[in-house]
């Protein structure tokens, strides 16, 4: 209910505002409905809350007087962007109208200032190469780096101005010394922590240094023992007893969790956080703290957990690799073109628990994805079947104009037949007609608690501004089975979207004659053409795979005929 203390109608009667309503409503959905994936979760939260109010100030002040000053002022955005990761720059404190949530590092004239770390003057923002138009009214610009005391750029001062060739010289020195005095006085790390995509795990004062868990069949429904905050809590103990899905929650993303009963047949044993301790993320604090530089995540965050016979190990961490790195690679992996953003250490290991075996059975990571785009690079059904599927189109004259060609020995998007299997130890084989698939209705049935999720992106890379390429896996162990999608995307803008999705289904009772544990593989290709009409770059994968058309499809089993660890774990799947 509303109530209403002194209301009037304003100019246009109650129809026409109505009809502004109806807009304003439709451009805060455009603003909050798809948040920046590069960015936590907290930090699209108030970026997305900002550029709301913004979007409603200036919207209801222009409904009220169209005419007001406020519609056209000589300065009409004034605001911080903050270093989000070395090549990020995340939307920060402003005013003005909504704005870019991020920008990369080297684009328009915020990131080229801060990738240059020093101050840009433009006089006409319209001339200047890759200029990003947040607002249509802009016509000049100044950008100023904010550094720390090691001469580090931790964020940018952004000022835009309606008129051309408003800012000076002048203007360069005095918002200087205001960058000046908000490094000496603002603490950035503080910034840097509330962007970064995973929270520092164990920061409280009583967090143990390798907290486990520990939950046997058809254990007693408990409460979790998890550290407080604030130290208060006595009841802290080596081992903390959780159930299912007090487990998963913990290892999905550290906080407490609910319980629940886990049903005998499943067994599930020795989940495992490694946060970093109390005392090293302390030191860690104090060292930035000293040093001037954002506080980051200094390790992977690595968790595991055993049901009914498998082990389940992931890692996370959001760092791209450094240069060094990235030459090693390429030495490495014998390719000379590695993706814009990598991931090198978000990862997810799946072994059985009783298999003694110095390699995982299914392994995912950036390297091991960055090897089979490599090794299927060279390969007939590369050539033959999946290039023809996505032929960038060129004109005619680009055609018959000689250029040199660089090999990089890779495909320019890194397609791949890449399974995520140990080669050495299975083989994948056609599905025979009496074979099981997999089983759609126990993976829609939302009953079954997670007791394992991960979800993570190998690779990312915007093809120059044309598109985008993003490599994820997704995981979820339940007690009964387990189930993944590796999905490799790319979307070209304005001609095609390619996605090939493999999906790993196994449900841990099920077995073949012979007794190997019966695991499914599907592999599908997608093809959808796009235009101008829709905003496709606005779409996730999930939608663009909905409304594309099935290409090819393949269903196999795996085989384990070829494992030196032998037959021996075969029967410790899904016992209690």
């Amino acid at each position: 209910m509303t109530e209403s203390v002194g209301a009037s109608t304003p100019t246009g009667g109650r129809s026409d505002k109505v009809t502004f309503y109806s807009r304003l409503v439709k451009e805060v959905q455009g603003i909050v409905e798809f948040p920046s994936k590069r960015l936590a979760p907290a930090a699209n939260a108030i970026i997305n809350l900002s550029n709301v109010a913004a979007s409603l100030f200036y919207g209801l002040n222009r409904h009220a007087n169209p005419e007001a000053v406020l519609q056209s002022p000589p300065v009409n955005w004034l605001g911080f962007y903050l270093m989000h990761g070395p090549e990020l720059l995340a939307l920060g404190p402003f005013q003005g109208r909504p704005a870019c949530t991020e920008i990369k590092m080297g684009r328009g004239v915020c990131g080229t200032a801060a990738q240059q770390a020093k101050t840009l003057v433009v006089s006409d923002v319209h001339e200047f190469p890759g200029h990003i138009a947040c607002d249509s009214a802009s016509n000049s610009e100044i950008v100023v780096p904010i550094k720390s005391a090691a001469g580090e750029v931790v964020g940018i001062i952004d000022v835009d101005s309606t008129q051309l060739n408003f800012f000076d010289d002048v203007d360069a020195q005095g918002l200087q010394e205001v960058a000046e005095i908000v490094a000496r006085h603002v603490d950035f790390s503080v910034f840097h922590q509330f962007c970064t995509q995973m929270p520092l795990a164990g920061t409280g004062p009583s967090a143990p240094e390798k907290p486990t868990a520990n939950v046997g069949a058809g254990s007693e429904t408990q409460p979790s023992v998890l550290p407080s905050n604030d130290g208060t809590d006595k009841n802290i103990k080596d081992k903390v007893c959780l159930t299912g899905s007090a487990v998963a929650a913990l290892c999905a993303s550290g906080l407490a969790a609910k319980a629940v009963t886990l049903p005998p047949s499943c067994k599930l044993s020795a989940a495992t956080i490694m946060p970093l301790s109390n005392h090293a993320v302390q030191g860690q604090r104090e060292a930035s703290l000293e040093e001037g530089r954002p506080l980051v995540q200094a390790s992977p965050r690595r968790w595991s957990v055993d049901i009914s016979g498998w082990e389940f190990e992931a890692t996370d961490f959001t760092r791209i690799l450094t240069q060094e790195e990235l030459k090693q690679y390429e030495e490495e992996l014998g390719i000379g073109s590695i993706p814009e953003l990598q991931f090198p250490f978000n990862t997810l290991h799946i072994t059985p628990v009783a298999r003694h075996g110095k390699v995982p059975l299914l392994s995912f990571s950036l390297k091991d994805l960055l090897r089979a785009a490599a090794a299927y690079y060279k390969t007939e059904s590369y050539r033959e079947t999946t290039v023809p599927q996505l032929v960038i189109p060129v004109s005619e004259t680009w055609k018959r104009t000689p250029y040199a060609v660089f090999d990089a020995k890779v495909d320019w998007a890194w397609r791949n037949d890449f399974f995520g299997f140990d080669k050495s130890s299975c083989t994948l084989k056609p599905l025979e007609p009496t074979m099981p698939g997999l089983n759609w209705d126990l993976l829609r049935d939302r009953t079954l608690p997670i007791l394992f999720f991960h979800n993570f992106d190998m690779l990312e890379d915007d093809l120059h501004d044309h598109g985008v390429v993003k490599s994820s896996v997704r995981i979820r162990a339940m007690p009964t089975a387990f189930f993944i999608l590796h999905r490799h995307f790319i979307r070209i803008d304005h001609y095609r979207i390619w996605i090939r999705d493999v999906r790993i289904f196994h449900q841990y009772e099920v077995r073949r004659e012979n007794g190997e544990p019966h695991i499914v593989v599907r592999e599908e290709v997608r093809l959808l053409d796009i235009n101008n009409d829709v905003q496709w770059s606005e779409k996730d994968s999930d939608e663009c795979a909905q409304l594309a058309k099935l290409e090819s499809e393949q269903e196999y089993y795996v085989s384990f005929d070829r494992d030196s660890a032998g037959r021996g774990w075969w029967n410790t799947i899904n016992t209690s």
